[in-house]
């Protein structure tokens, strides 16, 4: 009688697992279905920087899984990070609006998806007390970030331009990442730099730079590029992927919109703690750069653009001389996605 209830209950259990122990096995390297499988994707970056936290948050507080996706950043050297999306080999790109304009007048299709900030956070600092005005870095170099078709290297472009003093000709602007700054100074070899987040002017600063144009003071970057609201950090993907995959790239938005929300309210402390992960080393910048983003209103909690941070956008980049006319908003952005998503947050 044992006997016979074992046989029972063996067949009984074996019945019960999908269908029964008499299947046919898959093909060997078939994958195995399953619910819970997250998909890959791959974002891009030049540059880890603390203006993208959304993007980071969502990953480091779980969004990105919770919505299915197991996302990996990959850090770019030597080349523009929209180039892997517009190939297809990535889906996302951290990057400024500069990019998005180049790209799309160029006639590839990109879209900003997300802004995750909506002030100007860059300053143009002088070597020393030699170079604290415009007119004194005439005959000198400026570094303006890590390629020319960057923020940092729009915004030194545009101070020259609206100064009078033209490039390459009464100043040479150029390409430096900013972590050769403080070496290049200390030669001789630079007599300014654009600072490209807080940490790294405060670090110029505290070695006797000078602030020589402030773009995160509103009445000054309204007075070069007439908004004191403007749009700088942003998340992109192709127009490719938005056509083929919109659910992809809505569950991306989505995770970032959850960030955004809880980056509003939580504390610098907090936010600096979520972010250690992807910055290792880094707590005493994160620490930084989140308390001088929550005094100065620099993040963007919505991660929509203004109309006048878009026309400050293309101003900008006309006098970085990087395009010619400009693109319809409509060709730059695409916020449907986050429609949808704050829609379901509510």
């Amino acid at each position: 009688m044992k006997k016979h209830l074992a046989w029972l209950l063996a067949l009984t259990l074996c019945l019960g697992l999908l269908g029964g122990c008499g299947e046919k096995p898959e093909a060997e390297g078939a994958p195995e279905e399953d619910a819970g499988t997250l998909t890959p994707v791959v974002i891009t970056e030049e540059v880890r920087g603390y203006h993208w936290a959304p993007a980071y948050l969502a990953e480091t507080l779980g969004y990105f899984e919770e919505e299915g996706l197991d996302v990996s950043f990959e850090t770019v050297s030597g080349a523009d990070g929209s180039t892997p999306v517009l190939s297809g080999e990535a889906q996302f790109c951290l990057k400024g609006i500069e990019t998005a304009l180049v790209v799309n007048e160029q006639g590839q299709g990109m879209k900003v998806l997300v802004s995750t900030t909506q002030k100007y956070p860059y300053q143009l600092i002088g070597a020393s007390e030699d170079y604290s005005t415009l007119e004194s870095l005439r005959g000198g170099t400026v570094a303006g970030g890590k390629s020319a078709n960057s923020g940092p290297y729009s915004f030194a472009m545009a101070c020259m331009n609206k100064a009078g003093l033209v490039p390459e000709t009464d100043v040479n602007v150029i390409t430096m990442g900013s972590a050769g700054y403080a070496a290049a100074i200390q030669s001789g070899e630079l007599q300014g730099a654009v600072s490209t987040n807080p940490w790294s002017a405060k670090k110029l600063l505290d070695a006797g730079g000078v602030v020589i144009v402030d773009g995160t003071d509103d009445a000054v970057i309204e007075g070069i590029i007439g908004s004191a609201s403007y749009e700088l950090f942003t998340v992109m993907t192709s127009d490719a992927l938005i056509e083929s995959d919109p659910e992809l790239v809505q569950k991306a938005v989505n995770a970032m919109a959850k960030a955004m929300q809880w980056m509003e309210t939580a504390t610098p402390e907090e936010i600096a703690e979520k972010l250690l992960p992807l910055f290792e080393g880094a707590e005493e910048e994160l620490l930084y750069d989140a308390q001088y983003d929550k005094e100065r209103g620099l993040a963007n909690y919505k991660g929509y653009h203004s109309e006048s941070g878009y026309a400050a956008a293309i101003t900008l980049t006309k006098l970085a001389g990087s395009i010619q006319e400009g693109v319809a908003p409509d060709v730059a952005f695409d916020e449907s996605f986050l429609d949808k998503a704050w829609e379901n947050l509510q």
